[in-house]
C-alpha cells in the first residue's frame, strides 16, 4: 500500500454531509437485498475526566439511507459528540437502544484495520484497502470491503490475521466494533489530550476514496495465510494478540510452583507441562504466554538461545488448545452467556482508545420487586414552593411531594399562556406552563385535602372572576335591544373548571385564552365520562379534545344546531386524585392514544394525623405568589417588543443533552413497557414547561426576564429525573406492572425458577402454567423478549429465523434461589391438591 497522505485540518472543522452520505450509501450498497440493520452510535467525549457511560443508539434497516444520515447529522452542532457506524449488518431482532455485540452480527460485510500513529499500532497493510479513513491526523481506518458477506465464524480468523499482519490495534478483530464516520468530527477525550492531541475536534476525512471495487474473499484468505497459522506435522502455530500484564493475571498455586521450579530435568517437557497447566487453569493463549514469559525458575534458561514466544506458539495448539476446547464444550451455554451479559450494556471504546474499560455483568431485574415511595428532594424546587410544601405537609400530615406537585400544577395554570418558551434556538417550537398531575393513593392518603389546600388561592381568583362576570351579565341582560347593539356581551373568563362535560368546558375555554385548571377530586369520573359513548365517535371526540387541551393551540368543533365553536387557545392544566385500583382498570381498558401518559403520576406516601403548629410564612406567601403569576405579562426585549422566553447558552446545551438522554431512555424501556416509554416520550416538553414554571415563580417583576438560566434549567432537570421519574417508575411498576402482560412475564419467570432450564424456547413457555398456556406464539415471543430486556435470558445465534432459543442467565438461579424454592413448593402444593381431588 502506498504511503497514506495526511489531510490538512481545516481551521474550523464541521460536518460534511456529502461525505457522510457517500459512506452510508456505500454500506447499504454492500448490504443490498439482505434483511438486517445497521447501527449508528454516538458517544460523548469528556475532555476533563473519564468518559461517561451511555450514548445515543439508532437502528436502520437496509435501504434507510436518509434515516441513517439524519441520525448522524443530528449531532452536527453537538459539542463532544463522536459519531460511529459498524460496517457489519446486525440481526433484525436486535433490541432498540443496543449497539450489539459480535453474537448479534448477521453478516460481515467489511473488515477494518485500525492503524494509529499515536498508540504505536501503525503498520502496513498486506493488501490494498478498498478505502481509507483518516480519523485524526496520522490515524487511519483501512476498510476491506468484501465481495460476499461472511458469517462471524468465517470472518473472525481473517480479522485476527489482519491485525497480526498490519500490526493494527486490538479493535481490528472485533466484528461489532464501531468506526468513525468520514465527514464527521473526532472530539478528543482526556486520554487523547494527555497524548498530545489539541483540544479542537479533528475532521474525519477520506484519505483514499472507494473506487467501487471489492476484495475477493478467497484472495484475502490466501494473502493472510502466513499470519493465520498453518498445519504442521507436530501441531499448529497460534497467532497471539496483545499480551496483557502478568500482574493482572490470576495464576493457580500449581502453575505458580511449576513456573518457579528449578532443576526440573527435561526442560522441554517441563515447558510443555506448564503450557498444559495454564490452559487447564482457564487462561487464554495471550494470558498463558504472559505468565510463561515471566517464569522465575531456572528451567527458563533453555530460552537463552531460542525465542520463547515462538516456542510457546508451537506448544499451545498441541498442549493448551485441547483443554480450552474441552472446557468450552462443557460450558458453552453458560460461558458464552456470561461473556455476552458482561458486554450487553457496555458501550464500546472509540477506535483509538486501546484498553476497553472493565464493566460488571448486569444482574437480572427482579420482576416481583416493588419500588419504594420516592421522597421529595430538597434544594431543587423554588424556595417558596419547597417551604410551603414542607409546612403544609407537617400541619396536614400528608406527603410533602404530593403538596409540592399539586402546587406546581396550580402555578402552571395561573401563569398566562401568552408566556411561552422557545425551546430551541432555530425552531418555532414553543411551550407554555401547562402540567397534568395525578395524585395516586388510597382514601387514607388525603388526596382531596391536598388538592383543596393547593388550589385555594386559584379558587379565590376564579370566584372573583365569576362574580365579575355575573355582575356584567346582569347589567348586559338589563339593556334594551338598542343598548345591546352598542355593547358586546360580557366574556366568561375563568381560571378553573371542575365537574364539567366537554360541551360545558368548550363554552368556558372559548373566552379563557390564558388557560384553566381542571380540578377533579376523582379522576376516575373524568376518564369514565369519556367512555360514556363506548367505542363510538363520541368517545374518540372527547379524548381528542383533552389531548389537544394538553398541547394547547386553536381548536374548533361543529355543533349540531349551534354552528361552529372556535377556541383560540384550548389550554388545560390538570390536578386530580385517583385510587390505585381504578387507574389500573382504566389503563387496561382505555384506548392507547397517549392520554394516560400525559398525566404525571405522584404515588402518595402514608398520611398521619398532622401537627397543630403555626404555618410558616411561605403558606401565606403562596397565595400571593399564585395571584402574582396570574397577572404576569410577556417579557420585553430591550423595552421594545414582547418576546418568548429562551434558554441561555449553557441551559440550551443542557436541554440538548437531556433530549438525547430521553431518547435513549425511551428506546430502552420500549421493549419492556410501551406505556412507560410513551410517557418518557413527553419528557422533552415537560422539562421545558417545568423551566417556565420555575422561572416565573422565581421572578419578581410583572414581566419576567426573557432568559432562563442554566441554574434554573438544571434544577428543573434534576427535579424531573430525581423526583418525577421515580414516581413514574413506581406507578408503572407497582400499580400497572413492570412490563406489558406482566402476569405472563411473572408466570414464565416462576417457571424458569421452578424448572431451572439452561435454555428456553417459545414451545417451553406455552407448556407452562395456565397463564402461559393461554398465550399464542407471538405473545410468548414477546414475553421472552421482555425477559431478555430484564437480563433473565439471552437469544442464541441460530440459522433459523422462525424459532429462537434463549439461554437462561445463570445469575438468575443465584439471585433468586430463595424464591426458586418457594416457587417449587407452591407448584408441588398445586399438583398435590389436583391429585387429591
Amino acid at each position: 500500500m502506498a504511503p497514506l497522505p495526511k489531510t490538512e485540518p481545516t481551521a474550523t472543522p464541521s460536518f460534511d454531509e456529502a461525505a457522510i452520505r457517500a459512506h452510508v450509501e456505500m454500506l447499504h450498497r454492500l448490504a443490498h437485498g439482505m434483511n438486517g440493520k445497521f447501527v449508528v452510535s454516538t458517544f460523548f467525549a469528556n475532555p476533563t475526566g473519564e468518559d461517561k457511560a451511555g450514548g445515543i443508539i439508532s437502528h436502520h434497516p437496509v435501504s434507510d439511507v436518509e434515516g441513517m444520515v439524519d441520525a448522524i447529522m443530528a449531532h452536527a452542532s453537538t459539542p463532544n459528540a463522536n459519531c460511529y457506524v459498524c460496517p457489519n449488518l446486525m440481526r433484525t431482532s436486535l433490541e432498540r437502544g443496543k449497539k450489539g455485540a459480535e453474537a448479534d452480527v448477521l453478516a460481515v460485510l467489511a473488515l477494518v484495520a485500525d492503524l494509529d500513529d499515536d498508540t504505536g499500532r501503525s503498520g502496513t497493510m498486506p493488501i490494498e484497502p478498498s478505502c481509507v479513513v483518516e480519523s485524526s491526523p496520522g490515524n487511519y481506518q483501512c476498510f476491506l470491503l468484501l465481495d460476499r458477506p461472511l458469517t462471524s465464524d468465517e470472518a473472525k480468523p481473517l480479522a485476527k490475521a489482519l491485525k497480526h499482519a498490519a500490526n493494527a490495534d486490538h479493535c481490528t478483530v472485533d466484528l461489532s466494533h464501531v468506526w468513525r464516520v468520514p465527514g464527521g468530527l473526532n472530539w478528543p477525550n482526556a486520554k487523547k489530550l494527555a497524548r498530545g492531541r489539541p483540544p479542537e475536534p479533528a475532521a474525519v476525512a477520506i484519505a483514499e476514496a472507494w473506487d467501487g471495487s471489492l476484495i475477493d474473499v478467497d484472495e484475502l484468505r490466501t494473502t493472510l495465510a502466513p499470519w493465520s497459522g498453518k498445519e504442521s506435522g507436530s501441531g499448529q502455530l497460534v497467532t497471539l494478540g496483545e499480551l496483557p500484564s502478568v500482574s493482572d493475571i490470576e495464576i493457580s498455586e500449581t502453575a505458580a510452583a511449576m513456573l518457579a521450579a528449578d532443576d526440573v530435568g527435561d526442560r522441554s517437557e517441563h515447558a510443555a507441562r506448564i503450557v498444559e497447566q495454564l490452559a487447564f487453569d482457564g487462561l487464554t493463549a495471550e494470558q498463558a504466554c504472559s505468565a510463561f514469559l515471566a517464569a522465575p525458575g531456572n528451567w527458563f534458561r533453555r530460552y537463552d538461545t531460542k525465542d520463547p514466544v515462538k516456542d510457546f506458539e508451537r506448544m499451545w495448539p498441541k498442549f493448551g488448545a485441547p483443554h480450552a476446547e474441552e472446557r468450552e464444550a462443557a460450558s458453552r451455554v453458560s460461558s458464552s452467556l456470561m461473556a455476552k451479559f458482561a458486554t450487553k450494556n457496555q458501550f464500546p471504546a472509540a477506535a483509538n482508545d486501546n484498553v476497553p474499560a472493565a464493566v460488571e455483568s448486569p444482574r437480572p431485574v427482579d420482576p416481583w420487586a416493588q419500588r419504594k415511595h420516592p421522597s421529595l428532594p430538597t434544594g431543587l424546587l423554588p424556595k417558596i414552593i419547597e417551604e410551603y410544601a414542607a409546612s403544609q405537609a407537617e400541619i396536614m400530615g400528608v406527603d410533602a411531594g404530593g403538596i409540592a406537585a399539586a402546587a406546581l400544577a396550580v402555578c402552571a395554570a395561573a401563569i398566562p399562556d401568552t408566556i411561552t418558551l422557545r425551546v430551541k434556538r432555530h425552531d418555532d417550537w414553543e411551550e407554555s406552563a401547562r402540567l397534568w398531575v395525578a395524585l395516586i393513593g388510597n382514601p387514607s392518603a388525603k388526596k382531596s385535602p391536598i388538592i383543596s389546600a393547593a388550589t385555594r388561592p386559584l379558587r379565590a381568583i376564579d370566584d372573583d372572576m365569576v362574580r365579575k362576570y355575573l355582575d356584567e351579565k346582569r347589567a348586559y341582560d338589563a339593556l334594551d335591544k338598542a343598548g345591546k347593539s352598542d355593547k358586546s356581551a360580557p366574556r366568561q373568563i375563568r381560571v378553573r373548571i371542575e365537574d364539567v362535560t366537554v360541551e360545558a368546558a368548550q363554552e368556558v375555554l372559548r373566552d379563557s385564552r390564558n388557560g384553566v385548571l381542571l380540578i377533579r377530586d376523582e379522576l376516575s369520573g373524568w376518564f369514565g365520562s369519556m367512555e360514556k359513548y363506548g367505542s363510538s365517535k363520541g368517545a374518540a371526540a372527547d379524548r381528542s379534545f383533552w389531548l389537544q387541551a394538553f398541547n394547547g393551540g386553536s381548536y374548533s368543533v361543529n355543533r349540531v344546531g349551534r354552528g361552529v365553536v372556535a377556541i383560540d387557545n384550548l389550554s388545560v392544566s390538570m390536578l386530580g386524585g385517583i385510587q390505585p385500583e381504578p387507574i389500573r382498570r382504566i389503563a387496561a381498558d382505555a384506548a392507547d392514544d397517549g392520554l394516560l401518559q400525559r398525566l404525571f403520576p405522584i404515588c402518595l406516601g402514608q398520611s398521619s394525623v398532622g401537627l397543630d403548629v403555626p404555618p410558616s410564612a411561605a403558606v401565606g406567601q403562596y397565595s400571593g405568589l399564585v395571584r402574582r403569576l396570574h397577572e404576569l405579562q410577556r417579557p420585553f426585549q430591550g423595552s421594545l417588543k414582547e418576546v418568548p422566553l429562551k434558554f441561555d447558552g449553557a441551559a440550551q446545551d443542557l436541554r440538548q443533552e437531556l433530549s438525547e438522554r430521553h431518547h435513549e431512555m425511551q428506546g430502552t424501556w420500549e421493549i419492556l413497557n410501551k406505556k412507560l416509554a410513551a410517557h418518557i416520550g413527553k419528557f422533552d416538553g415537560l422539562f421545558a414547561r417545568l423551566c417556565v414554571v420555575f422561572h416565573c415563580i422565581e421572578s419578581s417583576s410583572p414581566r419576567p426576564s426573557s432568559v432562563i438560566t442554566h441554574d434554573t434549567a438544571k434544577r428543573a432537570a434534576d427535579f424531573l429525573h430525581d423526583f418525577l421519574f421515580p414516581h413514574s417508575l413506581a406507578f408503572y411498576q407497582n400499580i400497572l406492572g413492570l412490563s406489558d402482560r406482566h402476569d405472563a412475564v411473572l408466570a414464565t419467570a416462576g417457571w424458569i425458577l421452578a424448572h431451572q432450564p439452561q435454555k428456553i424456547t417459545v414451545r417451553d413457555v406455552r407448556r407452562g402454567d395456565r397463564t402461559m398456556r393461554e398465550m399464542d406464539v407471538d405473545q410468548a415471543e414477546e414475553v421472552l423478549r421482555k425477559l431478555d430486556a430484564m437480563s433473565w435470558v439471552e437469544p442464541l445465534q441460530s440459522l433459523r429465523r422462525d424459532s429462537v432459543t434463549y439461554a437462561v442467565n445463570p445469575a438468575v438461579f443465584e439471585d433468586f434461589a430463595q424464591r426458586a424454592e418457594k416457587e417449587k413448593a407452591r407448584r408441588e402444593r398445586v399438583r398435590d391438591l389436583i391429585a387429591s381431588s
